[in-house]
């Protein structure tokens, strides 16, 4: 009882901090190593693993051999592949292969004369783009810089348009990617499997939904606002400050080289080719080395625009490591000491006792990961502490992981343009000179959808 105690006055003290916009690998870091030392003191549980870490005779250096453990171990594995797939992503930006897909993504916009069809158009031109741009932020400002300009033109709302772009980086499909590599860990599934037999499956009809839902959403606001498309014909949008566009100088089959992660892990699976394996880690450092020896060629053997391709990549994986993998390091901590208090097995006894099952423990979590994202508008702070604790409990429940983790994985992307806080809702409003409260509003009803849709699905895949 008394590590339930200290756990729950803990979760209140997280949860405050969080709501304040703290710094939350410190949050994560300072609240995992108090509840260890509880737990140690008090005798509740214990937390140091049977290999990597020994107990070294004081109850105050056990809790920081575990978090040197934890760098080790992190570091070494998961934490080494966020910091390839970041980097990789940085290379892609760098060299002009995201640019190059761009370019060639956004030509369909002028194949179709309904404005409301060429919003939906547009919005799914963002999710094409998603797969190559992680970042919401970048995602959103790159699109709305490209495409807003056009739709404005054809009598569309800003609004309308504002809210098609802030939701792109919703219902994420990406193979590169921190929280798919910490959720198919937690799944203890490979990326690949994964990624496409349960992310992509369950994602597309979802995406289609919310695609459908912002066609009659969108269109519902304004005409409830008396907005009419065709007399705003050869509108303008002009945005204050300077955004970033596609510079036009990467050649076209560049477009190719953001997907070659995703190509190469199918050729090297049991599905194509057998016979070679190569661990995930590798083959974004293979991906990275195939990258450079086509800029070698282009660039004709230039030693400066080599080694500054190579510099962006090392320098982008060491902001991942001050960034996202400090942040999964921090959740690793956070959630032994929550372990440690016996904190999941209460939950997985009350949940037993309630009747909750697997459905009723996973509709808890997303609902827990949605206020998360919405009060710090980030989906890596909402996600990475949670997702840490599902193992046990799906091991405990009997369960899929995959019925838990999915579901608040993508509720940690579909929940953040619900918050005015976000980064990517910050920066399109700044962009359209728009309340973020109103880009919120245009946004809610799909992503609420989506949220919907997307529990009952994974339900369905997991059954």
């Amino acid at each position: 009882m008394l590590g339930i105690l200290i756990g729950c006055a803990t979760l209140i003290v997280v949860g405050w901090a969080i709501l304040k916009g703290k710094y939350a690998p410190l949050v994560l870091f300072a609240s995992g190593a108090f509840m260890l030392l509880c737990a140690a003191v008090f005798d509740i549980g214990t937390f140091l693993p049977k290999k990597g870490a020994a107990p070294t005779g004081s109850d105050l250096l056990d809790v920081v051999e575990f978090i040197r453990y934890m760098f080790s171990n992190r570091l070494s594995s998961l934490g080494l592949l966020i910091m390839t797939m970041v980097g990789f992503a940085s290379y892609m930006t760098h060299i002009g292969a995201n640019d190059a897909f761009v370019r060639i993504a956004i030509r369909p916009l002028s194949l179709f004369k309904n404005p409301y069809i060429v919003l939906i158009v547009g919005f799914l031109l963002g999710k094409a783009v998603s797969m190559v741009i992680t970042s919401a932020v970048g995602l959103g400002v790159l699109c709305m810089a490209l495409m807003g300009p056009a739709l404005v033109a054809i009598g569309l709302n800003k609004k309308a348009i504002g809210a098609i772009f802030v939701t792109s980086g919703a219902v994420s499909l990406v193979l590169i990617g921190g929280s798919t590599a910490a959720a198919s860990k937690a799944c203890s599934i490979p990326i690949l499997d994964y990624v496409f037999f349960y992310k992509i499956p369950a994602g597309l009809p979802v995406i289609a939904i919310m695609a459908v839902t912002h066609f009659f959403w969108q269109r519902y606001l304004d005409r409830k606002e008396g907005w009419n498309c065709a007399e705003h014909r050869g509108d303008t949008l002009v945005f204050d400050e300077e955004v970033k566009k596609p510079s036009g100088n990467a050649p076209k089959f560049y477009a190719v080289l953001p997907f070659l992660p995703m190509i190469l892990v199918v050729v090297f699976s049991p599905y194509v080719v057998s016979s070679i394996k190569l661990d995930i880690i590798t083959l974004m450092f293979l991906c990275v080395i195939v990258s450079m020896v086509i800029e070698t060629f282009r660039w004709k053997f230039n030693f400066e625009k080599i080694g500054a391709g190579c510099k962006v990549f090392l320098q982008a994986m060491g902001r991942s490591m001050s960034g996202v993998v400090s942040l999964v390091i921090a959740a690793g901590v956070f959630a032994q000491g929550f372990k440690s208090l016996g904190m999941l097995d209460a939950i997985v006894g009350l949940a037993n006792t309630a009747g909750f099952g697997a459905l009723g423990m996973s509709v808890l979590f997303v609902l827990i990961t949605t206020a998360v994202a919405i009060i710090a508008g980030s989906n890596g702070a909402s996600f990475y502490p949670i997702v840490e604790m599902v193992p046990k409990i799906a091991k405990d429940m009997g369960v899929n992981p995959v019925a838990l983790v999915l579901p608040m994985h993508q509720a940690s992307t579909i929940a953040r343009p619900l918050s005015p806080v976000a980064g990517v809702v910050v920066a399109i409003s700044a962009m359209l000179k728009m309340n973020p409260l109103e880009l919120v509003k245009r946004a809610s009803v799909p992503c609420i959808v989506a949220l919907v849709a997307h529990q009952i699905i994974v339900f369905l895949f997991t059954l």
